[in-house]
């Protein structure tokens, strides 16, 4: 996905849990604040040169949905444009310290997907608020970046 795509995806997902309790709203909550956050990684990445900017979309890793001149899309494989989570896949290429941070910061949220999701962990406001930290970090990582501020190169 391009870059200004990502940000509507943010500003969407950001309106979303906005509306949404922490707690009693806690799967679709945290769904939206950890796919917010993948998309500011992609966005950062895109940003940085180090992932492609292009008009297409993920469905797994090195598969995309391309536009087609009819207005259709097409599955093809292509260089690495938008990670589906972080880690998947791996970015080879070196990463800036404020996009790793952001990776981190992915990964502190991630960790409780699988507990609280799909294992039966009853989230605390302890974890609502470790998520919600983790991804305001990500959000305003992105910011400072796309407004030109520290590139951490």
């Amino acid at each position: 996905m391009k870059v200004a795509s990502h940000l509507v995806k943010i500003a969407k997902l950001q309106a979303l849990r906005e509306r949404l309790d922490p707690l009693e709203d806690f799967e679709l909550w945290f769904w939206a604040g950890m796919t917010a956050g993948t998309h500011a990684v992609n966005a950062a990445l895109h940003q940085a040169g180090i992932t492609l900017d292009d008009d297409m979309f993920a469905t797994q890793p090195g598969v995309y949905l391309v536009p087609q001149p009819d207005g259709n899309l097409k599955a093809a494989f292509r260089p690495l444009g938008d990670v589906l989570h972080v880690g998947r896949p791996k970015v080879e290429a070196p990463v800036p310290a404020d996009i790793a941070a952001m990776m981190e910061d992915m990964e502190q949220i991630e960790h409780y997907r699988d507990p609280c999701l799909r294992e039966g962990l009853v989230p605390t406001p302890a974890i609502a608020q470790s998520c919600d930290a983790a991804l305001q970090r990500c959000l305003g990582a992105l910011a400072r970046r796309t407004e030109g501020g520290a590139h951490g190169h």
